[in-house]
């Protein structure tokens, strides 16, 4: 972990302790120690720092790549290991995230592919079942809770204060392609996994 990642994570761990009272809920068998893909549901410009502090290892992000371009942006958001995402049919992506699986990375991935509207889990799209199905690694179901009260898709700016957050982490999914497991049925299933935690939470 780089010395500017971990000063940017127990900064953002402070504010977030002070702000809105955020706890961390690691998985009992403890965290899985390879690669693996960290799935989650996304409400809020929040979710990625909020999961970035919440997981004791660094975390890996794919941003879009108009950030990139942006002068002031490019070093600070390059330090904090976000990397850029391509098009929609770009299989770069695809490539990049299995390589940084395969040296035994987390990376953070949202199934629903956009910020929820109203706070609700929405339908998962199939890219998180053909990474899991290409790197062979697998998906940790994430819930995050209380993002989207802090600040949701309607408004410009956030809400500081007055609201509690929270990460929740499942045990890790693997996708099995030997039990003839389609991937619309384990993106489904991710999905259901992330609706439990809610639900125990």
């Amino acid at each position: 972990m780089s010395l500017f990642y971990s000063f940017s994570r127990q900064s953002l761990r402070l504010l977030f302790t002070l702000l809105s009272r955020h706890k961390s809920y690691l998985p009992e068998e403890g965290i899985y120690p390879g690669g693996a893909i960290i799935a989650a549901n996304h409400a809020s410009h929040f979710d990625p720092p909020l999961i970035a502090i919440s997981w004791p290892e660094p975390i890996h992000f794919l941003a879009r790549k108009s950030l990139f371009d942006v002068p002031l942006l490019r070093p600070v958001i390059t330090r904090l290991n976000a990397h850029p995402l391509g098009g929609k049919h770009d299989l770069s992506s695809l490539k990049l995230a299995c390589r940084l699986l395969q040296e035994g990375k987390k990376i953070l991935v949202f199934p629903e592919g956009t910020r929820s509207t109203d706070g609700e889990i929405s339908e998962f799209k199939n890219g998180i079942s053909l990474l899991a199905k290409r790197s062979g690694c697998p998906v940790i179901p994430t819930y995050i809770h209380g993002s989207f009260d802090l600040w949701p898709r309607s408004r410009a700016l956030p809400r500081l204060c007055g609201k509690r957050t929270a990460c929740v982490f499942g045990k890790p999914i693997w996708f099995q392609p030997e039990n003839e497991e389609n991937q619309e049925l384990f993106a489904d299933r991710i999905k259901q996994e992330i609706e439990l935690l809610r639900e125990k939470y």
